[in-house]
């Protein structure tokens, strides 16, 4: 999480602002098992942030919880938002009467499996943690952000890491070395439930190589990891939402190391060999109208 705290004057009154930035991920490796008493399912999942993000600036005005989205995004501004529970969470548990106004620019495509919603909460409530200076320690946040949904987990502190459970057993890796990388995201709606309930009752096959891709991503060698990358969602979902192939082949005409779907899809993401070769193929695919192209690399923050 990127933060920057500082004072506006409003109304003549001093008011702290933070701003945050909330940054996306891609999964390199994702294996679902049964599922759980709780209605979750049971992950094994290598995941690595990158550069795309959101920005979030978190404010002292209003009353209550407000929050504006800039750009004009399909992006709900009540309790639906996580950025909303998230505040209200921490309102309820501490008491906390201060407004806040949480001002959001999404540029993480919404419902692509890219996490942006998960990451706009988890930096929401550092954000809000520091803000109010409400004591809590490294356990109690995991804990808050495992019931705020299961990605959030992964984005308190980004990077590299595999999750399992529902998302929050979190075991953190190297990041890798910075990789540039092409992101297609097919103009349609994949929700994850509907995702789940495509996977094959039997289970799925084949399944990510997930011990070789961590010890891929621990040897930094981004090769072998393109070569390792496997979602076991992207043939199911790719039988209704065929583009997602079509468009992992193009990426793979490129200099790619891989390319695979990320999370419960439809973003398509390649691992690219530079940053023309990139640049190269996210020119070819902008060519459909039907499909958002963003250029973008590997990214953590504490490397």
């Amino acid at each position: 999480m990127s933060v920057e705290l500082g004072q506006r004057q409003e109304g003549g009154k001093p008011m702290k602002e933070l701003h945050l930035n909330a940054y996306a991920k891609v999964n390199l490796s994702l294996d679902v098992g049964p599922e759980r008493s709780d209605g979750y399912h049971e992950i094994e999942s290598v995941m690595h942030t990158i550069s795309l993000h959101d920005s979030i600036t978190l404010r002292e005005a209003g009353s209550g919880t407000e929050v504006v989205v800039n750009d004009g995004a399909n992006v709900p501004t009540d309790h639906r938002n996580l950025v909303a529970r998230t505040a209200e969470m921490l309102r309820e548990m501490f008491t906390v009467t201060r407004p806040v106004q949480i001002e959001l620019t999404k540029r993480i495509p919404v419902a692509a499996g890219l996490g942006g919603g998960s990451s706009d909460a988890a930096v929401t409530l550092l954000g809000l943690v520091q803000m109010w200076k409400l004591r809590l320690d490294g356990r109690e946040l995991l804990a808050l952000a495992t019931k705020l949904g299961a990605d959030v987990p992964f984005f308190l502190e980004g990077g590299g890491a595999v999750a399992r459970g529902k998302g929050e057993r979190l075991t953190y890796l190297p990041p890798l070395p910075t990789t540039w990388i092409v992101l297609a995201r097919p103009r349609v709606e994949v929700s994850t439930a509907w995702a789940y309930r495509q996977l094959p009752s039997g289970g799925v096959s084949p399944r990510p190589n997930t011990a070789s891709m961590i010890e891929a991503v621990k040897q930094e060698d981004v090769r072998e990891v393109g070569r390792l990358m496997h979602n076991v969602f992207e043939d199911v979902v790719a039988q209704t939402h065929p583009l997602i192939k079509d468009l992992k082949t193009r990426i793979l005409r490129g200099e790619s190391y891989g390319a695979s779907m990320s999370g419960t899809g439809p973003a398509v993401f390649g691992l690219m060999a530079n940053e023309a070769a990139a640049r190269k193929v996210a020119d070819d695919l902008r060519a459909d109208p039907n499909v958002e192209v963003h250029v973008t690399r590997t990214f953590a923050e504490n490397r």
